[in-house]
């Protein structure tokens, strides 16, 4: 049986790595403060806090996941294995705590916590949005707008809206 909870999460990722590749190399230097993350930094930060997450919640999924270092600036291709490996293992996570009906360490039902997960991502990926804006550096309008091309029949068949 499929997850539900599985597939929402994985869909999430699928728009995150949709917004990352649409960004050239330059553009990922970027930042909307001088004391705040680049927007490399933001998609590790959202691989680290899956690792996060699963060391505390879901051991049994982490396999050999680690967190990039504090203030690290890793490649895109490193940021990309890293999204996917850590969204295959929380989305084998989310799928077995819908099965269990309780998630430890977590005061609510599984969906809930799948809430939080989309709502903390969707969060950064506005902030990498705002971050290229403020740069001059904005993404097309077939991204933007492809980001929410959800309804499309096969709108992510191919892995992007």
């Amino acid at each position: 049986m499929e997850s539900p909870l599985a597939t929402a999460f994985l869909r999430n990722h699928e728009v995150g790595l949709y917004v990352l590749e649409s960004i050239p190399d330059a553009d990922l230097e970027h930042r909307y403060d001088k004391r705040t993350r680049t927007v490399r930094a933001q998609f590790a930060h959202l691989h680290n806090v899956r690792v996060y997450h699963l060391q505390r919640r879901g051991k049994a999924f982490l396999g050999g996941l680690t967190a990039f270092g504090r203030g690290a600036e890793p490649g895109r291709g490193d940021i990309v294995a890293a999204l996917a490996a850590s969204a295959t293992a929380m989305a084998a996570f989310l799928a077995a705590v819908e099965e269990k009906g309780k998630v430890s360490s977590w005061h609510g039902p599984p969906a809930s916590f799948l809430g939080y997960l989309t709502a903390h991502e969707a969060h950064h990926r506005a902030l990498v949005i705002l971050t290229l804006r403020l740069a001059g550096a904005k993404l097309s309008k077939d991204v933007v707008y492809g980001m929410w091309n959800w309804s499309k029949k096969g709108s992510f068949d191919a892995g992007h809206p």
